[in-house]
């Protein structure tokens, strides 16, 4: 308990330490009142700290407000008055950023950066502007003629204070430390320099250069996300103000609380900006991770998780994506036992990406699934599979070459195809002779009455058969389209190799060989009549 309220202390007189300070710094540019002045950090530093650490820190700024207002020579009633304004008006804008808009103080999103604006910039800060200026009326400091354009110039300095230091606060404490944005900490020293930079060049001259300045805030936002905009926008708030109080820049020759004031709406509003371009960027990069999520998960659901242990038969099986992790992709395998001593093996490429791929390769996969624990032979599976495309998913099409593997005694094995459309699979022999199996068929979904045979071939030790998409020869077209016989020449090179070293072989000669990267969805599945293997995850090498 003890320590609590150590801590608790402790924050209620850093708070109240900034606010003095910062209050200082501020009352220092006041002219034409001096308890009324066009540049308020205070009022940021205020709302920070009570959205970040609660209401119960309000003392730290009441305490700060009372401290900084005793010495501007106003009646103790009018410091009063200001203290309790100053206090309410970060309590208001906390309560209505909490209350109403479900605010973040970390700003990453859109309506957080227009809440900020909207709640706290604009009206919480009418309370202090409002009992402020009225304690300055009891107390004889302003005249009711001044009212009006105390009231906005107090009013517009706290909205700045809001805007620019609030929101630099907020983000410096809730995303630390600064690892999310792509860019690198040399970068960021090189755009806070060049913002800086350009800053001096804009307000040390009378030409209206302030269109210059989006640039670099432009590349703070985009490459350094809500730090590098509340950053940039800092260095260029200062900047304004020291020139604009000495009477330099596009503002120069008005009067000091009017420069000031056009200084701080200048910067106010190109921060804003900046804030704004940066929510959009990260609300962007949320949605496509979420995205990428479930595109992940979707895609490893149309897929097996694992190849069964075949007694005898060694198996490899490798997918690849295409594109950005969010596409998911139209091809898929699958490995499975149907009966005692029978395996269904079929690879598969339903036509496209995305939604409409997906839900093709579920009900594939699905209708495959179900024929095959009825239906030993791959011709009568794959028109069942043709009938439900044509009843469930009309307009679409997909390519399968679906096989049945039955043990053949100790040492053999025999293996009935069926292709649709598909490309298709070739048998290696133990000896590097290499044959192609079956007849292509037609594609699934075309037609009612599809063409579909089987074929049969028996497999001895060290047989072994290559099942793949057209991605495989295709990854680099138009540039460059493999023909069956050079794949054929390379599966033959791997004669006497296991399983997973000829999937190894296929695709780094046609694969990583190219160069790039593949343009189609690739699948390759790999049999092999020898000693049984662990079963291999699914997916990439």
């Amino acid at each position: 308990m003890d320590t609590e309220r150590g801590i608790y202390a402790a924050k209620v007189c850093g708070i109240a330490a900034a606010y003095y300070g910062a209050a200082k710094l501020g009352l220092s540019l006041a002219f034409a009142t001096p308890s009324v002045t066009a540049i308020w950090p205070p009022t940021g530093i205020a709302l920070a700290a009570l959205v970040i650490w609660g209401y119960r820190l309000w003392p730290g700024v009441a305490l700060g407000a009372l401290l900084a207002n005793l010495w501007t020579g106003v009646p103790i009633y009018t410091v009063l008055g200001i203290a309790t304004g100053n206090t309410l008006e970060a309590l208001t804008g906390a309560f209505l950023l909490r209350r109403f808009a479900g605010f973040r103080p970390t700003l990453e999103r859109v309506r957080d950066v227009i809440a900020l604006v909207a709640l706290a910039g604009v009206v919480s800060t009418m309370v202090s502007a409002t009992i402020g200026v009225s304690s300055l009326l009891a107390g004889g400091e302003i005249v009711a003629g001044d009212l009006g354009s105390v009231w906005r110039t107090w009013w517009l300095g706290d909205m700045g204070g809001d805007l620019l230091v609030a929101s630099f606060l907020m983000v410096a404490v809730t995303h630390w430390p600064y690892r999310r944005a792509p860019g690198k900490p040399l970068e960021a020293v090189a755009m806070l320099l060049v913002a800086a930079g350009v800053s001096v060049v804009v307000f040390t001259r009378e030409e209206s250069l302030t269109y210059v300045l989006f640039p670099p805030l432009i590349w703070a936002s985009l490459r350094f996300w809500q730090p590098g905009a509340t950053s940039a926008s800092l260095i260029v708030a200062a900047i304004a103000v020291w020139f604009t109080n000495h009477d330099m820049g596009p503002w120069a020759g008005n009067s000091p609380d009017e420069r000031l004031l056009l200084a701080q709406t200048f910067v106010g509003a190109s921060g804003i900006t900046a804030l704004v371009l940066a929510a959009v960027i990260t609300e962007r990069r949320r949605a496509e991770q979420a995205v990428a999520e479930i595109a992940g998960a979707l895609q490893e659901g149309l897929l097996p998780s694992r190849t069964p242990d075949i007694p005898g038969i060694e198996i490899a099986a490798d997918f690849r994506p295409v594109g950005e992790r969010n596409i998911v992709g139209g091809d898929f395998y699958d490995v499975f036992e149907t009966a005692a001593g029978s395996w269904a093996v079929f690879v598969g490429d339903a036509l496209g990406h995305g939604a409409d791929a997906a839900a093709l390769t579920g009900l594939a996969r699905h209708t495959l699934r179900t024929a095959a624990a009825r239906e030993p032979r791959p011709s009568r599976v794959l028109r069942f599979l043709n009938d439900e495309i044509m009843r469930q998913a009309p307009w679409q099409v997909c390519t399968v070459a679906y096989t049945r593997l039955e043990r053949a005694g100790p040492a053999g094995a025999r293996l009935t195809a069926s292709s649709g459309g598909h490309p298709l699979p070739l048998v290696l022999r133990a000896d590097g002779a290499v044959e192609q199996l079956g007849s292509p068929g037609t594609m699934l979904g075309a037609m009612s009455d599809p063409d579909l045979t089987d074929s049969t071939t028996e497999l001895r030790l060290g047989d072994a058969v290559v099942l793949y998409t057209d991605g495989l020869m295709e990854a680099y077209a138009p540039d460059r389209v493999i023909a069956v016989p050079e794949l054929a020449s390379v599966v033959a090179s791997c004669a006497g190799r296991g399983a997973r070293a000829i999937l190894t072989a296929v695709e780094e000669a046609l694969l990583e060989a190219g160069g790039g990267r593949p343009r189609d969805d690739i699948v390759v599945l790999v049999l092999r009549v020898g000693p049984s293997a662990e079963p291999a995850p699914a997916g990439g090498l």
